[in-house]
């Protein structure tokens, strides 16, 4: 009986690290996110004349800074946005 409330405590504190470690890493995604929304449109708004749309836009929340980066590449090369 002792051994099975062992475990299960055990257990238990596996399950709530392994939530904290994904909330953390899911948190800092969120923020990277934003943060490439928000330059976004601060780019587009001080002359880079980005077309925003749904492609993106989701580029961007999907890929964060990465994604920001590669959209404005893209727009300089004139591939694409």
């Amino acid at each position: 009986m002792v051994i099975a409330e062992i475990i299960a405590v055990l257990f238990g504190i596996v399950i709530l690290y392994l939530l904290f470690s994904v909330t953390k890493s899911l948190i800092h995604l969120i923020i990277n996110s934003i943060i490439a929304l928000v330059l976004l449109f601060g780019l587009n708004f001080f002359g880079m004349n980005l077309q925003i749309n749904i492609w993106s836009v989701l580029t961007v929340a999907i890929g964060g800074l990465p994604g920001l980066i590669l959209v404005v590449v893209l727009h300089l090369l004139k591939i694409a946005f």
